[in-house]
């Protein structure tokens, strides 16, 4: 027997995946009684803060939506212009998640300047969102070479290719640094770049959102003090 929970993912797998379906509609094949719903946030585990956006992260995955792990990444540069652009959250524990990039790019730049950045993962077909601050490190090696050697060949060759954030004459030009490292690196192993790495983001503060009919969304914020974990809940 489908309840309201199950029904709408039913639902959700039933429209197709391609199709965005916005929080409120979401919401409302959940329930059409602002007094007859339960919250999403009664189980979580101050102990294991980050383990909403694992699962929420697997759900997305398991309905198939498209790059269920991309989070649009905010940094500051020296003179205190915010920045922002998509990444792929690739690692994440119950301290921290993380992602890869050119060690040389702009990002990479304003992360080393200053440390801190904001997160946002949003999934419009669940009606979700998690916004997560934290201070960014360089990634130990041993991660970033065990990521970098399960990636696809051409992925690994365009990571050679690629100066990332300078400037590019043209896409001809591009292709051209993508076969000379095709052509160097022919029957060998792709070694992993110098200047390609990842970081880390220890997490001090997330916040979780849940579309509700009616604009009536739920928030619940999550803060570090020290080492311990506090839980408030917030009007939407």
């Amino acid at each position: 027997m489908l309840n309201k929970s199950n029904l709408s993912i039913f639902l959700i797998k039933a429209n197709t995946l391609l199709q965005i379906i916005t929080p409120s509609q979401y919401a409302m094949a959940s329930t059409q009684n602002i007094d007859d719903y339960e919250s999403q946030f009664t189980t979580i585990d101050l102990e294991q803060p980050l383990q909403l956006l694992a699962n929420w992260v697997q759900e997305a995955k398991d309905l198939g939506i498209a790059e269920p792990d991309a989070m649009n990444l905010a940094t500051v540069d020296r003179d205190g212009n915010p920045h922002n652009r998509m990444v792929l959250m690739r690692h994440i524990n119950d301290r921290e998640i993380g992602f890869f990039t050119n060690l040389e790019s702009n990002k990479a730049s304003e992360i080393f300047a200053t440390q801190r950045t904001s997160s946002t993962l949003w999934w419009p077909q669940l009606g979700r969102q998690v916004r997560i601050e934290g201070t960014a490190t360089e990634m130990p090696r041993d991660m970033v070479e065990e990521y970098y050697q399960s990636r696809p060949r051409n992925s690994k060759l365009a990571a050679w290719a690629s100066k990332q954030s300078t400037e590019l004459a043209s896409m001809e030009r591009l292709h051209q640094e993508f076969r000379k490292y095709e052509a160097e690196f022919s029957n060998k192993k792709v070694p992993t770049p110098i200047f390609w790495g990842g970081f880390t983001i220890l997490v001090d503060k997330i916040e979780y959102w849940y579309g509700k009919p009616f604009r009536l969304h739920e928030r619940i914020i999550l803060s570090k003090h020290k080492n311990n974990w506090s839980k408030t809940r917030l009007y939407p």
